[in-house]
């Protein structure tokens, strides 16, 4: 399948017209029955059928009504047949040996000839004897329930089937898991057949329909012992799978040429004996997997998916056939246990990533239903709106035309988007990535390329590449990464919707040239700025700060001494918060920050209580950074000293993860919050902040006249010296 390059999307409609096939098939063939329209079912006694239903227009309306016990069938010419109670059995796996199925099929060819008869006798038990003529054809709409709830299952496990091989066409447990699904799709057709019967098949069809049926059953079963031996690993090279198959196919010829019978019974002894030998190789995955977390947790989940819904099947219908030798709960029920297989290994891909699928698997089904439920309301308008009946033709085609229409463009538009990419339509998501990427860094190129080509999945790896190119036949499209930091893997473009072309690979090629050239622009220009800070700053440590400095030793004044040294300092760090080559680690800042702010408060006879927390050794604060926190926690203390009667000012810091949070907090605050005024120092403290991409926040605690500012801001951590 690799070969020819299906996307999910394909894979999945391909799926679902195999299904379309499937129920069309089992529908004209269960239609395609004498109908008398009547729900029979068997009586209490060894001989009759009761009436459950007379279905309204059908050849025994007005003739039957619910609870006439039917004893015979006869042509109008003819002898009765009498009916007993095996002759309405749902399986007729259920008889233990050749010899009691012949009996079966010997009665079903009895019935089936007298149905095909123009007129049919109903002999009743309470005396009367009416006549009958069969339709030939059993319209659609008397299908019971029964069939259409058959059919469903076995649609359904092989859709959750299809969606695990449509997202790992080369694994082959998914490929083994996907046989199981089509195993149970094959068994389920006939199945229906078989089971909503009215009252007898033509034997050689009830034969053909049985060997179908248990052929769809071997399927399952030797893929699905195939899959519990390779999955989560191999076991072993011993040939299991190989010599189930041989196992398998000897039983199955077996039922068709009846060579032998069995002890205890011909057909569910086979499935006692498979379970016992998946049960074998369930235990010897689960010893093979004794120090492997990972294997393990997948193991569970399939053991509990696959082993739990097959005990359950098995307890509710097939123990119960071997030793009360008849069913007290129908083959859908049973069925229905085993496909909870199904949704039990969609939950363990969502949890446990089964199969190496990730949770984009349910993206791709969340598109394939859209698009399906979209299919659906057109043929449902077809069938409705268009036939005259129900809507005039000129409101029909208002709301077809105004309304419907393109509220439908609208809505395939956004999930099947236009596979055409064009190079136009891409540039300003180019530039404005590549620009980004002073801001944010390589997140900005893998920005642009989700951005473009929409991919279902999205890694990095390790490895390098020169070129974009594609890997699994268009399932993947690579990109080199800027930087020599590795590769970019996307997975299925447009969400899943198609395979990479290698008009992607170009256009990722000349997407990739353009970003280059862009950074190589952006990175002259930067070089530019930094030639001309570099500049700036010689100007102002050489200029202004030596005619500073000059002051501060010519002058004899105290305090105009020490304006020209806080002056000097200031300047010292307008300088520093410019050069962004420099950069400081968070131990030095806090412990630089700690000297000062004690000797500020110790000259004023201040208490300081200082806390830190336990921080990340590598943290860095750039030049900016290291000023405006410097700056607002110089302007917190002065007011502090200012605008209150403090005697103790408390700092803590924190970390968590990458964000440093800080508490600046004073005493001796005796104004209620609505009476402060609040001037352009709570402002520039938070405008400072802000600029960095953190918060800043101050809160009044009047009971106990405490102020507190509270700043919070994320670092980066520093680079490795040797990296």
């Amino acid at each position: 399948m690799n070969r020819i390059g299906l996307s999910p999307y394909k894979v999945l409609s391909v799926a679902a017209l195999l299904c379309g096939l499937s129920l069309f098939t089992s529908a004209w063939l269960a239609m395609h029955q004498p109908w008398l329209g009547l729900a029979l079912r068997a009586s209490d006694g060894p001989v009759g059928m009761l009436v459950d239903n007379v279905q309204l227009h059908s050849p025994s309306e007005l003739i039957l009504t619910r609870g006439d016990n039917i004893l015979s069938l006869q042509v109008v010419t003819g002898a009765p047949v009498e009916v007993q109670s095996s002759d309405l059995v749902e399986d007729p796996d259920i008889f233990p040996t050749f010899g009691a199925y012949r009996v079966f099929l010997d009665r079903q060819a009895k019935f089936a000839e007298i149905l095909r008869e123009p007129v049919v006798q109903l002999n009743l038990e309470d005396g009367r004897q009416v006549r009958v003529q069969p339709a030939s054809v059993r319209p659609l709409a008397a299908l019971p329930l029964q069939f259409w709830l058959l059919n469903g299952i076995g649609m359904l496990v092989f859709m959750i089937g299809s969606g695990v091989l449509s997202a790992r066409l080369k694994s082959t447990p998914a490929r083994l898991f996907f046989a199981t699904g089509f195993g149970l799709l094959v068994c389920t057709l006939p199945v229906a057949v078989i089971v909503t019967r009215e009252i007898a098949l033509e034997p050689g069809f009830m034969l053909a329909m049985r060997a179908l049926y248990h052929l769809g059953n071997n399927i399952f079963t030797v893929f699905g012992l195939a899959l519990l031996y390779t999955y989560p690993k191999r076991l072993s090279s011993f040939p299991l799978p190989v010599l189930m198959a041989l196992l398998v196919s000897f039983f199955w010829l077996n039922e068709q040429f009846e060579w032998t019978d069995f002890p205890g019974h011909t057909i569910f002894l086979q499935v006692i004996i498979y379970y016992l030998i998946g049960a074998v190789v369930a235990c010897a995955q689960w010893r093979l997997s004794r120090g492997d977390p990972v294997s393990r947790a997948a193991l569970k989940w399939l053991l509990l998916s696959f082993m739990g819904s097959v005990s359950i099947g098995l307890i509710i219908y097939f123990l119960q056939v071997l030793v009360f030798e008849r069913t007290f709960a129908g083959i859908s029920t049973g069925l229905g246990a085993v496909a909870m297989m199904y949704i039990g290994m969609g939950l363990g891909i969502l949890k446990y990533r089964l199969f190496d699928i990730d949770r984009w698997w349910f993206s791709i089904w969340a598109w394939f239903l859209t698009g399906g439920a979209i299919l659906f309301l057109d043929g449902l308008l077809a069938t409705t709106v268009f036939s005259g009946k129900t809507v005039p033709l000129v409101l029909a085609l208002f709301l077809i035309g105004w309304v419907y229409f393109p509220a439908r463009q609208w809505i395939w538009g956004r999930v099947y988007p236009t596979s055409a990419k064009s190079l136009e339509l891409s540039l300003s998501a180019i530039v404005a990535g590549i620009v980004a990427r002073e801001r944010v860094g390589g997140v900005a190129w893998e920005r642009v390329l989700k951005e473009i080509f929409k991919p279902l999945s999205f890694e990095k790896r390790s490895d390098q590449i020169l070129a974009p190119g594609l890997e699994k036949h268009g399932e993947i499209l690579l990109v080199p990464d800027f930087g020599g930091k590795g590769t970019i893997q996307l997975g299925f473009a447009d969400n899943g919707v198609r395979l990479f072309s290698r008009a992607d690979v170009k256009l990722a090629g000349e997407i990739h040239k353009i970003a280059r050239q862009v950074e190589e622009r952006l990175a002259a220009y930067n070089l530019g700025v930094d030639e001309e800070r570099e500049r700036i700053m010689c100007d102002l440590h050489d200029d202004i700060g030596g005619r500073l400095l000059s002051l501060i030793h010519s002058t004899t004044n105290h305090k105009e001494t020490q304006l020209a040294r806080e002056a000097l300092r200031a300047l010292r760090d307008i300088i520093y918060s410019i050069d962004q080559k420099d950069s400081t680690s968070l131990d030095e800042a806090l412990s630089v920050w700690r000297r000062e702010l004690y000797d500020r408060c110790e000259n004023i006879g201040i208490a300081l209580h200082w806390e830190v927390g336990s921080l990340e050794s590598n943290l860095q604060l750039t030049p900016r950074q290291l000023v405006n926190i410097s700056r607002v926690l110089f302007e917190a203390s002065s007011n502090a000293f200012t605008h209150a009667k403090t005697e103790l000012l408390w700092v803590a810091w924190k970390i968590k993860g990458q964000q440093l949070t800080g508490f600046i907090r004073n005493d001796g605050v005796q104004q209620q919050e609505s009476a402060l005024r609040y001037g352009k120092g709570i402002i520039n403290m938070e405008r400072r902040i802000t600029d960095l991409g953190g918060d800043c926040s101050h809160q009044m605690f009047p009971r106990e006249g405490i102020f507190e500012v509270r700043l919070s801001l994320p670092l980066t951590p520093g680079q490795d010296p040797e990296g």
